[in-house]
């Protein structure tokens, strides 16, 4: 079972949606095998929608991926200082990335978008002095 949790784990993280029976409640993993959960999939209509991890193993989620019905990403939440609040986002449409946000200071206040066009960026703005205004916008065009 656990070889069975440790492939959905890993095709999930490449960004894969595996189907499973209608039926399937949400269930967990302990992928460093210490006896606690560091896995979280939440499952509807026989695929898995959600996926939370704790990647530090802590007790707090600290990673997040939500799938459309199409198995697509539509969003991603990281928390790249595991302070236990996420600050770096991501926001997919039809499975391509079109944008991030991030929280650079920690604040719990977005201060920095980058806009995506396929692989490249085409506008990003930023609070550099966070202080809720942006400040700085450059457009590279589309």
């Amino acid at each position: 079972m656990s070889f069975l949790r440790a492939s959905l784990s890993l095709g999930l993280l490449v960004g894969l949606c595996i189907p499973l029976p209608a039926s399937s409640p949400a269930f967990t993993a302990d992928s460093n095998h210490d006896g606690n959960p560091d896995q979280w999939y939440e499952v509807a209509d026989g695929q898995v929608r959600a996926l939370s991890q704790d990647r530090n193993y802590d007790g707090q989620v600290d990673y997040l991926v939500e799938y459309d019905r199409q198995g697509l990403k539509i969003r991603e939440e990281m928390d790249f200082n595991f302070d236990g609040r996420m600050d770096d986002f991501y926001y997919f449409e039809k499975g391509a990335l079109v944008r991030e946000e991030i929280d650079s200071n920690f604040d719990q206040r977005i201060d920095i978008w980058v806009f995506l066009e396929g692989p490249y960026i085409h506008r990003y703005e930023m609070d550099k002095d966070f202080d809720g205004r942006v400040d700085v916008i450059k457009d590279y065009g589309r």
